[in-house]
């Protein structure tokens, strides 16, 4: 008969018992060789539990032989695991009767009732660009979008049911997986957008139970850093020879260092300094003969993201214009304040762009358009010897140092010279002027305040009426018909008219008045 006290039980036959005991949480397995005599054939076969038997001429029985390879052992019913402990099989225990070979001791049970979670806690996991491929560094900036999560199963896998796992979330308690890796190229996510992400991972047993969350870091960036305001701008003209070459390159996520930027001029190396906060690059070029030069920049992140070779062409020119300037062709002597100037310049690079001309070296110089031909231009309206003073500049900006020119003005147009009329304050409203010129007989032309020239006449005098009160002013010019051409012409005519201004009203006094309205100037008391 079999009988089971406290977990144990005992096979009854010819002999001793045998026990197998699984008392105080650990199984004692023996391999145990009886010599007992052979027994009668009407003798009850001895009952041997969950034991092999076997029978031979010296009568030797093996009974729960276990190997020392361990194993587990489940139920479809209870979920409980069996760990083989530590061998003994170095004890040995003989007699005449019987020899005993101890097996494993120290074995211990569990079921998921009594299993610490924190052998539910995954302790590896990585990541890699593929299934076989190279290994990404967590928090390290790389270019793999589609990794593969892999992570090996927790000491307690045979009690885990599945895996939950999250990007950029907490995972839920929901089983999302059996395997022990994630692919994100095969799930719909097909791929991360670049930026910082976390993988988090959890095992989930039978019972519900989840162990601690692992987490992966990965840092994608797949876009090149972006380069704009490059200075000097494609086809620019310099007048430099050492100019700065300038740009804001910027990355939105690894970033740039000034050792991954590439800026060369006609194919020699530049070096430049960055500032990362601002995205600012700047190098200086070497001295560079005139010309046109082929400048190309390109940045790399520290993800190794390549931006395209960024390529445009500057010229530059530092060499100023040549050039001259002949009044009215190389005479020595002219009667009119009008002259006409040629112009010649040259330019080895760019070439003549503007020209600037003047009375006085020392002077405001007026800025033209460079032209071979200047026509009236106005001399200063002063008889003698008169200076013109040209220079040239180029369209790089390069200017020329003066040139000029010197011719003899005998003017033919007479002087004017205001004899009478009104002069500071006048009470009256009606102004009359007289003029003459020294010369002799003139015409005369006059204009009151700012109304039209009046046609030339011989008549020396000038009167308005019903002038409002306040400032007014009154010109004059003298001319001589001299030149033999009929009509007054620019070069007969005083180029510098006499004028006259005053106030049509009372002085104010120079005592202060303390009472009463301010007096207005033109009124008349």
């Amino acid at each position: 008969m079999n009988r089971v006290w406290g977990g144990g039980r005992e096979t009854r036959g010819r002999g001793k018992p045998v026990w197998f005991s699984s008392t105080l949480g650990f199984f004692v397995f023996s391999s145990i060789v009886f010599g007992f005599p052979r027994p009668s054939p009407l003798a009850p076969r001895p009952l041997l539990a969950e034991a092999a038997v076997s029978e031979s001429g010296d009568k030797q029985v093996e009974t729960a032989s276990v190997n020392s390879g361990g194993g587990a052992t489940t139920s479809s019913n209870l979920r409980q695991q069996s760990s083989i402990g530590d061998s003994m099989s170095t004890a040995r225990v003989s007699s005449s009767r019987f020899r005993i070979a101890p097996g494993f001791v120290g074995a211990s049970l569990s079921s998921a009732g009594g299993q610490p979670l924190s052998e539910l806690n995954i302790q590896v996991l990585y990541a890699k660009t593929e299934a076989l491929g190279v290994s990404i560094a967590p928090q390290t900036w790389q270019r793999d979008r589609d990794p593969v999560f892999f992570w090996e199963a927790p000491p307690s896998a045979t009690s885990v049911a599945g895996y939950s796992y999250a990007i950029d979330a907490a995972p839920d308690d929901t089983v999302d997986t059996t395997g022990t890796s994630f692919d994100v190229a095969t799930s719909p996510l097909t791929s991360l957008p670049d930026g910082v992400h976390r993988f988090t991972v959890k095992a989930i047993n039978t019972a519900g139970s989840v162990g601690n969350p692992a987490s992966f870091d990965i840092w994608v960036d797949t876009t090149a850093p972006v380069i704009a305001s490059a200075t000097p701008a494609a086809g620019s003209l310099l007048n430099t020879a050492t100019p700065t070459i300038a740009a804001v390159i910027t990355d939105a996520h690894s970033g740039v260092s000034a050792s991954t930027i590439e800026l060369l001029i006609d194919n020699a190396a530049l070096s430049v300094q960055f500032i990362p906060a601002t995205g600012a690059m700047s190098a200086t070029a070497p001295a560079l003969i005139d010309g046109s030069h082929v400048v190309k920049l390109r940045a790399t992140d520290t993800a190794g993201n390549v931006q395209n070779w960024l390529l445009w062409s500057l010229t530059t020119d530092t060499i100023a214009p040549a050039g001259s300037v002949v009044i009215n062709g190389g005479a020595e002597e002219t009667t009119s304040s009008y002259v006409t100037l040629t112009l010649s310049a040259s330019d080895i690079s760019s070439g003549v762009d503007r020209v600037l001309i003047s009375n006085d070296p020392s002077g405001s110089f007026v800025e033209e358009p460079y032209i071979v031909l200047r026509d009236l231009w106005l001399l200063t309206p002063v008889r003698g010897l008169r200076t013109v003073y040209v220079k040239f500049e180029d369209e790089a900006g390069n200017m020329s140092a003066p040139v000029s020119d010197e011719i003899y003005l005998n003017l033919l147009a007479p002087e004017t010279l205001i004899t009478s009329g009104p002069a500071g304050f006048a009470p009256s409203q009606t102004a009359t002027f007289t003029f003459m010129c020294p010369e002799g007989t003139c015409l005369f032309s006059y204009a009151f305040d700012t109304q039209a020239w009046s046609s030339w006449s011989s008549s020396a005098t000038a009167t308005a009426s019903g002038l409002t009160y306040g400032n007014h002013f009154f010109r004059v010019k003298a001319a001589q018909d001299v030149n033999g051409i009929p009509g007054i012409q620019p070069d007969e005519e005083d180029p510098t008219p006499a004028e006259r201004a005053w106030v049509v009203g009372v002085q104010p006094s120079l005592l202060s008045v303390p009472r009463g309205p301010p007096i207005k100037l033109w009124r008349l008391e």
